[in-house]
């Protein structure tokens, strides 16, 4: 990718709000070594390295995802087979970049936000959090898309998107066995 176009991208990303500081220079040389040909894909795989920043009770990590390429992103019909796999994939919680990218695609909002959009490329990524100790002695974790559309003027509309296809989970079990069960927001929020 051309360094200028990487360098805006992630100036954009470092904006976006609800996110961990983005490590500048990590994230910059996944998009300059990133390979994103004029195909008429939609998107473009990117490696799956991220950040982990480390606090007093919670971790978290930052990655990015997918670029995404606005001028492909019109004109989009979902196959029968793509649509239930995203509905599957989105009932228990499974965060696929694929099938959010679909949902992307199926946005009236963001795809003309993106067809309106100057800026070639798009970025889709992921935060996860883990919190260990709140005052019940539970655990907890959020995966959150993240979606950044440069020079947005309607953030609102990404936001929502991206609060919509957030998932909340509570380790739940017992010492041998413990697992992540997909709760409310509500839940997580009493925590």
């Amino acid at each position: 990718m051309d360094e200028e176009v990487a360098e805006s991208l992630i100036s954009e990303f470092e904006r976006h709000s609800g996110i961990i500081r983005p490590d500048r220079d990590f994230f910059l040389n996944i998009l300059l070594s990133a390979d994103v040909p004029g195909s008429s894909r939609f998107y473009e795989v990117l490696p799956g390295n991220g950040q982990l920043l480390e606090e007093f009770s919670c971790h978290h990590y930052l990655s990015l995802r997918r670029v995404l390429k606005n001028k492909n992103a019109k004109n989009y019909s979902l196959s029968k087979w793509k649509s239930i796999y995203g509905t599957i994939a989105s009932e228990l919680g499974i965060f696929s970049s694929d099938a959010l990218s679909r949902k992307i695609r199926t946005n009236k909002d963001l795809m003309n936000i993106m067809a309106k959009c100057e800026h070639p490329f798009s970025l889709l990524g992921k935060l996860q959090t883990w919190h260990y100790q709140n005052a019940r002695g539970e655990s907890f974790s959020t995966t959150k898309p993240i979606l950044v559309i440069p020079k947005s003027e309607n953030i609102s509309k990404i936001l929502d998107w991206e609060e919509k296809n957030t998932t909340y989970r509570k380790e739940i079990g017992s010492f041998f066995l413990r697992y992540q069960k997909r709760i409310k927001p509500e839940e997580y929020f009493q925590s």
